[in-house]
């Protein structure tokens, strides 16, 4: 059975050493990446005792899925606030500034999103942010239903389908991948066409 954290952190000290656990953790994960971190590595670095680690951690699998959830969190965070600012905009500008939103984000958060992208085995899961993508597919129904009401469900769900595909594995690539040739605000423009279009009748 997989050994689960330690103890949770109900003072402020130790939600602050937590946080300093984390940080150190992320800064580790940046310098080294996924394969070379350690729970003695992200000690060092965050300047607390192996066994201060171990109070909060049971080791480093444990570490890396608090800052995926973290991680998670701050993105679907930013992802939900363009949402929130794109209601009654026209269909390339709401999608737009999702995706930019999306995009910002991600490079925020480089540090983990590119070990998850990279670096950390998945095994059965081949999402590896789905509150992301569960958020992104809540306001792409809602959306689709708005704009393609002339349409069966099935023609909307694969619409949707195909453009949770699209939105995610765009977004990785303009966030991490883009050559330095291509300009980003142009690929963000881009896919936000592809998508308006792909999302209207």
């Amino acid at each position: 059975m997989r050994a689960t954290k330690r103890r949770k952190p109900v003072q402020r000290r130790s939600e602050e050493m937590v946080e300093r656990i984390l940080d150190a953790a992320t800064r580790v994960l940046e310098r080294d990446g996924y394969a070379q971190m350690s729970t003695n590595r992200v000690a060092a670095e965050a300047e607390v005792s192996i066994g201060s680690l171990y109070r909060y951690f049971a080791d480093k699998d444990e570490i890396f899925e608090t800052l995926r959830l973290r991680t998670s969190q701050v993105i679907t965070d930013r992802v939900t606030e363009a949402m929130a600012r794109s209601l009654g905009e026209e269909p390339y500008d709401a999608v737009r500034g999702v995706i930019a939103a999306l995009v910002d984000a991600l490079r925020d958060q480089a540090a983990v999103a590119r070990a998850l992208i990279n670096e950390v085995p998945l095994g059965a899961h081949t999402n590896t942010l789905p509150e992301i993508e569960q958020r992104l597919a809540q306001f792409t129904r809602i959306y689709a239903h708005q704009q393609l009401k002339g349409l069966d469900e099935a023609e909307i769900d694969a619409r949707i389908y195909l453009a949770m595909a699209i939105t995610l594995s765009s977004c990785l690539r303009i966030a991490f991948d883009a050559p330095p040739h291509l300009d980003s605000e142009h690929l963000i423009d881009t896919v936000a066409a592809m998508l308006a279009m792909g999302l209207a009748v």
